[in-house]
């Protein structure tokens, strides 16, 4: 482009969907590498105006940590980057758009279609809770992938210790302190873990709920806990979980949830039995956004998209999707990269690199990352960790997890208000305050 005879750099519109752990990290690593000569519009579109540091939920759940400390505002996180606030409606991939519903934030809020163009584009989407099409799950559960999920399961609980103290029925007070979490993944168990240290540790409150009335249940169709750690870490786990009063349901299924219940089916029984309960948490997996699905890119066995080892979609040299709703593969055609936070994080900064590199003409670099470990919670001061191959459990894997997690927030603001929290925990134990959680509007077509 030339202006009064001047050569000025042409203007590349770079437009990355999703704010979560890939998409920011795509972001940040693109605001990095622009030179100060060259014209880059650089575009994160997300519904939520907020990273959402989701290895925490669990915290927020048991009501050990404040919800604003595991969120960091987009708009910070750089001045080269332009926040979008709207839900991703289509990805029109051939002519380079993407349509977005602006206004849905809060009800009241003034609604409208946006179309964006890009020359170069991200998809970060994420993914969404998978209900497997179980009957009633979709009515009857709650899950723990947002943060809306975490404080309702949380007020859920407080309900229902209030409820159960003033109810004079025995087999009706059971029922209340039933507490189900269906999927025995690292949400699913550290989930488990909160919720039981959080109605164990309130008891004492209620002087008319018998310690013997409270149920905590744990039910997976598999045969052990997080298949993604050693089986002797999944053994320590389940052996302290069975110790803090968890009732372990292996090999068995979901398959119903209803007013007051939840059905389940062991693999080697043919009767169907119904646990009487009022809080059901479903972590037995997740899909890629819907809006995937309705794009027309290339899908793989997972429903994630089809891309290249330089995370590239089919056929669309100038698109690359990463995270949750992408099908990475391994080196070696090993499969494909779990989706995880992790995995997203390192995803984004590599397609950072290669859209500049797209760019600029240079060659793009092809992802390869083997995790440093993994590390879960099974209960108050109680962990499981394997780094660099070798395993911890007990206090040191749950200081593990908590020094790993702080220092991986990404504002100090964030880890100031987590360390107060714990600190406030740990003097004068849970709040039993009742914070009413208002009900998100949901996303319309």
């Amino acid at each position: 482009m030339r202006r009064n005879g001047v050569s000025e750099p042409e203007s590349k519109t770079i437009v990355i969907l999703g704010a979560g752990f890939g998409g920011v990290a795509a972001a940040q690593e693109l605001a990095r590498l622009r030179p100060e000569n060259e014209e880059w519009d650089i575009v994160l579109v997300d519904q939520n105006n907020f990273l959402l540091f989701t290895p925490m939920l669990t915290e927020v759940a048991g009501g050990v940590v404040d919800a604003s400390g595991i969120v960091s505002a987009v708009r910070t996180l750089s001045s080269r980057v332009t926040f979008e606030q709207g839900r991703v409606t289509s990805i029109d991939a051939a002519n380079g758009q993407v349509e977005i519903m602006i206004g849905e934030s809060l009800p009241g809020v003034q609604r409208a279609r946006k179309v964006i163009r890009a020359e170069h584009l991200v998809v970060a989407l994420g993914s969404i809770t998978n209900f497997r099409g179980i009957d009633g799950l979709v009515e009857h559960s709650l899950t723990i992938k947002t943060i809306e999920g975490a404080l309702a399961i949380r007020t859920r609980t407080l309900a229902l210790l209030e409820r159960a103290d003033e109810e004079t029925d025995p087999d009706a007070r059971r029922a209340l302190l039933t507490f189900v979490v269906g999927g025995a993944g690292f949400s699913g168990v550290e989930t488990m873990a909160v919720l039981n240290d959080l109605v164990r540790a309130l008891r004492d409150k209620f002087p008319r709920i018998d310690a013997r009335d409270i149920r905590t249940v744990l039910v997976d169709p598999g045969t052990r806990l997080l298949p993604e750690i050693s089986e002797g870490l999944a053994q320590y786990a389940q052996k302290k979980l069975e110790q803090r009063g968890v009732e372990m349901r292996l090999q068995t299924a979901i398959t119903g949830a209803g007013e007051g219940w939840v059905e389940v089916k062991a693999e080697h029984v043919q009767d169907k039995e119904r646990i009487p309960t009022h809080l059901l948490v479903w972590a037995g997996g997740v899909t890629p956004e819907p809006v995937i699905e309705k794009s027309g890119l290339p899908l793989g066995h997972h429903h994630g998209v089809v891309v290249d080892g330089c995370c590239r979609v089919k056929d669309h040299p100038n698109m690359w999707a990463i995270g949750d709703c992408a099908e990475v593969p391994r080196p070696g055609g090993k499969g494909t990269y779990a989706p995880m936070a992790q995995n997203a994080t390192r995803e984004g900064k590599l397609v950072g690199g290669n859209v500049a590199a797209a760019i600029q003409g240079r060659p793009q670099r092809s992802f390869a990352y083997h995790p440093i470990g993994e590390l879960a919670m099974v209960g108050r001061q109680t962990g499981v960790a394997s780094i660099y191959g070798l395993h911890f459990s007990g206090t040191i894997a749950w200081m593990m997890w908590r020094g790993i997690y702080l220092a991986k927030l990404p504002q100090m603001r964030q880890r100031v208000r987590v360390v107060m929290d714990w600190t406030l925990d740990l003097v004068f134990g849970r709040d039993l305050a009742t914070i009413p959680v208002p009900h998100s509007p949901r996303p319309q077509p």
